[in-house]
Parts: C-alpha cells; sequence; structure tokens
C-alpha cells in the first residue's frame, strides 16, 4: 500500500509544508498577543472599561422622571443632578450645577468626545444643560441626559435641530481623576 501523502501533486504537498507551519506559527502568535493583552492590560483598557461602566449605569436609569434639582432616581433628576449622580457612582465628583460643570476636567474637540465625557449647551451666552456622551461616531454623537420634557432619554443631539445649534463644548471628566492607571 502507498503513501497518500506521496501521491499528492508535488505543488501541493509543497504548499502543504509551507503554508500549515506558518498558519500554526500565525495563528499561535495571536494567541500569545490576546493572552498578554489580557494580563497587562493598559492604561486605555480600564479607561475604556471605566467609560463603558458608567454609560452602562446611565442607561439603566432612562425613562426616570425629570425633577427641577433633582438628584436621584426616586425622586427624579434634573440634568446636571443626573451627571453628576452618575458619575458620583464611580468616584468622580461634579457639583450638581450645568455651569460649574462645564468647567470640570479638561476641555475635548466636540469630534473627540468619548462616552462618559459631558457636553453642554448655551442659550443666550448661557450655560443651561449638560448631558453623558454615549457614542460618537458617523452617526453624530448620542447622549443620555434628563430632558424636562421627557426625563432620562437617549438622544442624537447632533441630528437634533434643538440641540444641534447649542452644543457649546465637550469636557473629558474621567481621565485625571486617578481611578485610571498611568
Amino acid at each position: 500500500m502507498s503513501n497518500p501523502v506521496l501521491l499528492l501533486n508535488p505543488l501541493f504537498r509543497l504548499s502543504l509544508r509551507f503554508f500549515l507551519p506558518v498558519g500554526l506559527l500565525l495563528a499561535s502568535g495571536c494567541q500569545m498577543v490576546r493572552s498578554a493583552h489580557h494580563v497587562a492590560p493598559n492604561r486605555y483598557d480600564a479607561e475604556f472599561a471605566l467609560r463603558m461602566d458608567i454609560m452602562q449605569q446611565a442607561a439603566s436609569h432612562l425613562g426616570a422622571r425629570y425633577k427641577y434639582s433633582g438628584t436621584s432616581p426616586s425622586t427624579g433628576f434634573d440634568c446636571s443632578g443626573f451627571t453628576s449622580f452618575i458619575l458620583s457612582r464611580f468616584d468622580i465628583s461634579l457639583p450638581h450645577q450645568s455651569g460649574a460643570q462645564a468647567k470640570e476636567g479638561t476641555s475635548v474637540p466636540v469630534d473627540k468626545a468619548l462616552p462618559g465625557d459631558i457636553v453642554y449647551f448655551t442659550r443666550k451666552g448661557r450655560i443651561f444643560h449638560v448631558a453623558l456622551v454615549e457614542i460618537n461616531d458617523d452617526n453624530g454623537i448620542t447622549v443620555i441626559h434628563s430632558t424636562t420634557s421627557r426625563g432620562v432619554i437617549r438622544e442624537n443631539i447632533t441630528r437634533s435641530d434643538y440641540w444641534r445649534p447649542k452644543i457649546a463644548g465637550v469636557r473629558n471628566v474621567i481621565q485625571n481623576t486617578g481611578l485610571v492607571a498611568r
């Protein structure tokens, strides 16, 4: 009985000798990189995880009612009460006033806003509203915020004729908190 490998086309045998070991080497190398990545996460991984946790917490309050000066899910939230409540769950302290929150952290270009950043809005030259950035992608910026008319909602502010012209800036209140290892 003859060996079936010897009966194979010589070109096919050559490719098996080359591509099989190279494929196995690449596959094992990818796994090594993936494993090392999980063993020693870097600062950006920790920051990303924190930002995702913040937004998960914010989303858990969708539907909460609006209450002027409100700071809790049981009684309701105003806009700055909502942002300060959510971020306080992660030991990030913000004042309960939108104008004061707009001075916290560091300024970020609007197109570079990340989940968990705060975006603030002006009307007649005065800051009057603040929200938490949830998503910033090709579809625009989606926030979670407490509105007077609908309570805590998710909304794309860059597609809103009401909110888009009032966007005044974005602040990163997460990166320099000491919660993210450097």
